[in-house]
């Protein structure tokens, strides 16, 4: 693509298959806005960044672009995997097919499938000879190194201008792989390591979790190179943002002396939210006879029960050895003597694991909490962990992620944020609203706000249940990704028409839409689902 041409950046967050869904719906309307050459805002997209569900989408869009298939096709596909393919089943029963002596890994049965039904057994090499010649020059699937706490990046870009480097490195800047031996890497291990989220998935390790072929140039690689894991892209960078700012930087590497950034609109896909649940202590309701009882009452119970049952098994024997009573006997008084002893097995090993700790004296104490305590105070540091790695570490990274580019000056008026939340009752648009810096004919419908309701309800899942598929689930989720960037875009070319600073030229391509956008915006308004009637 020349100097001159409309450059735009989508990054694409994460959020399971809300997110793989909000995005499709983001491709899919830029794929229909015409620009003044005939091409489409889709087509002016150089630079695509993806996390988690959002490279479910990237990926499959750029193999689609790559085999030359048409946007529509591509489009069905994806929404034919989202729904007619049964992910959970299909994982638990490749779970259960492990033969003797193979672990069992979740996240490589995942991949497996991914590669059969998203993927068809496709490669990264692929994509690395494409981006030469396709509309994306500059492609990162973002993954987490489990090894150093580092973005993990799967990039496929194009290089500098007759040489052959400046490409954007696949790792970080501590673990590198080669990009010839990158090439052999399947696109549903890609997949699987930008997706496979903590507590849900175990890492995957490379080389070994991955299948690269027998080539010797990998067997050899395979005989050298020192494992580590690698998790979901989310953990450091739930937005993608970074990708962007380094693509920018490669990009203008090609133009010396350039003043002015060489992308000209970031746009900036999320389905998450800086809203949260704030922290409740658990209130467990436990039964009262659970909440008394200690280590050390159940030890003098089982004593107790020991006592009786032996006193009561003696007596039985010696009145009638065979009698079915004495055979129920027999098993409490077992049962009773099993507890003592796993009681004092655990006091044991408890009091060697204290030695040379702070809690070493504190035993006594330990075994004297009640039941109903000790499950309160795992409950909350549970309920507080999950909240932590959930939600407050995710906010705050998505807060320094956006300040990256919004307070920079370089970037202003180039940048929109594009959430499934926005256009919902109460958001930041009735304020606007109110305050004329909206104007009036972008006050969304009922239906757009109820259907924007719907799409940001579902929860953060790598699959759609029967249930989610009956209700429309995924056409919501699709169309709030159509007419949430439409309004974006509009919004964005009134913020422009009034203070045009660091606008150039290129910007008139975006200008230039503004009737079609219009139009279509008059039609989600009526009908929120009537983008989706062009592919689907």
């Amino acid at each position: 693509m020349g100097k001159e041409d409309l450059k735009i950046a989508l990054t694409f967050s994460g959020g399971g298959y809300r997110a793989a869904t909000f995005h499709l719906g983001v491709l899919s309307y830029l794929d229909s806005v015409q620009t003044g050459d005939g091409s489409t805002l889709l087509k002016q997209v150089v630079a695509l960044s993806t996390i988690s569900g959002g490279t479910i989408t990237g990926l499959r869009y750029l193999l689609g672009v790559s085999r030359e298939e048409a946007s529509p096709e591509i489009f069905n596909a994806l929404y034919s995997f989202f729904t007619d393919v049964d992910l959970a089943t299909l994982a638990m029963q490749n779970l259960s097919s492990y033969k003797e002596g193979e672990s069992a890994s979740l996240i490589r049965t995942m991949a497996d499938i991914y590669n059969e039904k998203l993927f068809n057994g496709a490669r990264f090499g692929k994509l690395m000879d494409h981006v030469k010649e396709g509309h994306i020059s500059q492609f990162s699937a973002n993954a987490t190194d489990f090894t150093n706490g580092l973005a993990f990046r799967f990039q496929a870009t194009t290089g500098k201008q007759d040489k052959d480097s400046g490409y954007g490195i696949i790792g970080n800047n501590k673990i590198r792989i080669s990009r010839t031996i990158a090439r052999h890497i399947r696109l549903s291990e890609i997949l699987a390591c930008s997706s496979c989220f903590p507590s849900g998935f175990e890492p995957v390790m490379f080389p070994q979790n991955f299948e690269m072929g027998e080539s010797q140039e990998v067997k050899e690689y395979k005989e050298k190179v020192e494992a580590f894991g690698i998790m979901d892209g989310g953990i450091v960078d739930n937005q993608g943002i970074e990708p962007i700012l380094l693509a920018e930087q490669r990009m203008r590497s090609n133009y010396p002396g350039k003043e002015d950034k060489c992308l000209d609109l970031i746009i900036i896909s999320d389905v998450s939210s800086p809203y949260m649940d704030s922290y409740k202590a658990s209130k467990l309701q436990l039964p009262k006879w659970f909440n008394k009882l200690s280590l050390h009452k159940l030890s003098s119970y089982f004593w107790i029960v020991g006592g009786i049952m032996t006193l009561l098994t003696t007596l039985s024997l010696l009145w009638r050895a065979d009698s079915f009573l004495s055979g129920l006997l027999v098993v409490c008084w077992f049962i009773a003597i099993i507890g003592v002893a796993t009681f004092l097995f655990a006091k044991k090993k408890l009091v060697k694991l204290a030695e040379g700790t702070i809690v070493k004296d504190s035993i006594p104490s330990i075994l004297n909490l009640k039941f109903g305590d000790i499950a309160t105070l795992v409950a909350n540091r549970v309920s507080s962990v999950l909240l932590l790695t959930s939600s407050i570490f995710m906010k705050h990274l998505r807060r320094m992620n956006y300040r990256s580019t919004y307070t920079d000056e370089g970037w202003m008026n180039r940048c929109i944020m594009n959430g499934i939340y926005e256009l919902r009752p109460g958001e930041t648009w009735e304020a606007n609203l109110k305050s004329k810096h909206l104007p009036a004919y972008l006050k969304p419908s009922e239906k757009i706000q109820q259907n924007s309701v719907k799409a940001a309800s579902m929860g953060t899942t790598l699959w759609f249940t029967p249930e989610e598929i009956a209700s429309g689930m995924p056409d919501a989720i699709i169309a709030a990704g159509e007419y949430t960037v439409c309004f974006n875009l509009l919004q964005y070319i009134e913020v422009i028409k009034k203070d045009p600073r660091n606008t150039t030229g290129q910007h008139q391509v975006i200008l230039a839409c503004e009737a079609q956008l219009k139009a279509d915006w008059e039609k989600f308004q009526d009908n929120p689902l009537w983008g989706m009637s062009r592919w689907k």
